[in-house]
């Protein structure tokens, strides 16, 4: 603790009782706005580093009233050894500050919500305490009026910390809370071991979760007051997205990052700390707090992440718990999965690479367990890409692609309103190697015959890339009921994936607070079997297709003749099919090779 920084004293001691607020079943004393004016001097308490609850000095400017129905605030400025260095900022919000009425007794005023721009970040609006509690807010007459500078200001916006992902992992997401309007932070580590439950009380380090465990994401703030088991922190909203269901969790401060500059793009002075343990619930996201209730946790399912190294043998698995706010319609218009799950994924994905090469290769199995449904929702895909990490992303193509398809499976989810899909579990499987996984068909030929109904044995020769030629054995069916006689067999692999190809873009990660959600508009699947088909749909078929194309003379001169017919006018009619011809079908694949090209070869039926 640093010289000077005031511990919160606990209720042993009679002067530790007046100098800082202590865990009050019944709810500490409150001022009304009415009988604050400028010129008080008071005592804010937030946690600077660790579980410490310090205090510092606050002196209050002004009440100033809000314009129109613009709720009024408290401008103080804060300062002492706790908050000279670096000031006010995210990760404050919350912070309560007790003032002296008359008769001595310190009273819950407000706690500090708002940035104004100020150099250093000592300046700072306070929510009303009434506000924050949720009773009416009548402003003093003597109350001045500034709307320019209410307009300035903004919510000490707390950043979303995620943890469990390395910075590079963290990239795109965090460009993508950037262009939401919103600050991704990474916590380097979880917090130290010996981090005990901390009990939540006035100036405690708070989390919103969004989920705990190997990878975890939340928002830090401050509590601003409790009441027995209810607490209400931050003094402005997380999304102002109403009723939620997310993880009440203790935090620990690792440091306050200095930066006395705010804009948009730096978004200045914040606390650098990690979401504890799951204490409660958060029940609410109102305009002036988030509330929430210690006790029972909220509705939550298992997310399990499974990589394995098709080079190493390596498997890396990481297990966390996600809040699942289906049951209050997904308040922000996204769901935790959205967002945790794809950093998930990517981060298995370059532990168990311990790299990410421009060439990969890669296979994802999705499965969604959701009750009311007997089989799994889920999808399987392969992936065999080139492309770097850019200065736009730092995935390489595979890990965007299948972080794609998975974006598009859970916005499948996300987008049904016909019911609660009550998730059980989800479970992600990945296998991914470096280099492609690949042969490209040089030629093909025939051994043997072919028979209708019965299986024909084709010799190829695959190309690898940067590497030696193959010869292998594969077999077709013949189609039942093909007449005898020539053919041409066709063959068409799957060539390699683009990330630039349609539908494959990088997932979009909806951190907009609600701005951005789906809506109500209907459209979306009416039955879980729907999603299900949906997600299911997103499986790519990546063998060798083929046909059987009749050839001879006879074949020939029925062509000729066509083509020598005087067209008639164009009407709406079905495409002409090749004599013989027919459509392409699945013909074989290799798991384990991405079997690309084409090939033609001769065929004769008996």
């Amino acid at each position: 603790m640093r010289p000077g920084v005031r511990p919160l004293a606990g209720l042993a001691a009679l002067a530790g009782l007046l100098l800082a607020p202590a865990l009050a079943l019944a709810g500490d004393p409150i001022m009304p706005l009415s009988s604050v004016h400028g010129g008080m001097d008071c005592t804010g308490y937030s946690v600077i580093a660790g579980t410490d609850i310090a205090g510092f000095d606050v002196h209050v400017i002004s009440v100033v009233a809000g314009a129109g129905t613009a709720q009024p605030g408290i401008l103080v400025r804060a300062s002492g050894p706790a908050v000279d260095a670096t000031g006010l900022g995210a990760g404050f919000s919350g912070s309560p500050i007790y003032c002296p009425d008359d008769q001595g007794v310190r009273r819950v005023i407000g706690a500090v919500s708002q940035s104004v721009g100020q150099y250093g970040n000592t300046v700072a609006l306070a929510t009303p305490i009434e506000a924050i509690l949720g009773e009416p807010v009548v402003p003093p007459r003597s109350a001045r009026g500034d709307p320019a500078l209410l307009r300035s200001a903004r919510p000490l916006g707390e950043p979303l910390v995620v943890g469990g992902v390395s910075p590079a992992v963290a990239a795109p997401f965090q460009r993508a809370a950037a262009r939401a309007g919103r600050v991704l932070y990474v916590v380097p580590t979880a917090p130290v071991p010996g981090f005990g439950i901390q009990p939540l009380r006035p100036g405690s380090a708070v989390s919103t979760g969004l989920s705990s465990g190997d990878v975890y994401a939340g928002a830090i703030g401050t509590v601003a007051y409790t009441d027995g088991p209810n607490v209400w922190a931050f003094g402005h909203p997380l999304d102002a997205a109403g009723r939620r269901l997310l993880l009440l969790q203790d935090a620990y401060v690792y440091s306050v990052i200095d930066n006395p500059i705010s804009t948009d793009a730096v978004p200045g002075t914040y606390k650098l700390a990690a979401p504890g343990h799951d204490l409660g619930t958060v029940t609410g996201d109102g305009l002036s707090a988030v509330t929430g209730r210690i006790g029972a946790l909220p509705p939550s399912f298992p997310l399990r992440v499974r990589a394995r190294s098709l080079d190493t043998g390596e498997v890396v698995t990481l297990n966390s718990r996600l809040a699942d706010e289906s049951s209050v319609g997904l308040p922000t218009g996204s769901s935790s999965l959205s967002l945790v799950a794809p950093m998930a994924v990517d981060q298995a994905a370059a532990t168990v690479l311990h790299s990410s090469p421009a060439r990969q290769s890669g296979a994802v199995c999705l499965s969604i367990r959701v009750a009311g449904l007997a089989k799994a929702m889920g999808f399987c895909n392969s992936y065999v890409a080139t492309g770097a990490p850019s200065s736009t992303s730092s995935e390489a193509a595979v890990e965007q692609l299948l972080t794609s398809d998975l974006g598009q499976a859970l916005q499948s989810l996300d987008d049904f309103q016909f019911g609660v899909p009550r998730i059980k579990s989800v479970q992600v499987s990945l296998t991914l190697a470096a280099g492609l996984r690949q042969g490209i068909m040089l030629g093909a030929r025939a051994l043997g015959v072919g028979r209708p109904g019965r299986r024909l044995r084709l010799a190829l020769t695959l190309q690898h890339p940067y590497g030696n030629r193959e010869r292998r054995i594969e077999t077709v069916r013949v189609p039942r009921g093909l007449p005898r006689g020539r053919y041409v067999l066709s063959l068409t692999g799957t060539p390699e994936d683009s990330a630039s190809s349609p539908g494959t873009s990088t997932v979009t990660i909806d951190l907009s607070g609600g701005s951005g959600g789906g809506g109500s508009t209907g459209q979306g699947p009416r039955s879980l079997a729907a999603v299900a088909d949906a997600i299911a749909a997103i499986h790519r078929y990546d063998g060798v297709r083929g046909r059987f194309v009749r050839t001879g003379p006879a074949v020939a001169a029925a062509r000729a003749l066509a083509a020598a017919a005087p067209r008639p006018r164009p009407q709406r009619r079905r495409p002409a099919r090749s004599p013989g011809g027919g459509a392409q079908g699945r013909l074989f694949r290799d798991p384990g090779l991405r079997i690309s090209g084409t090939a033609r070869l001769p065929v004769t039926v008996r």
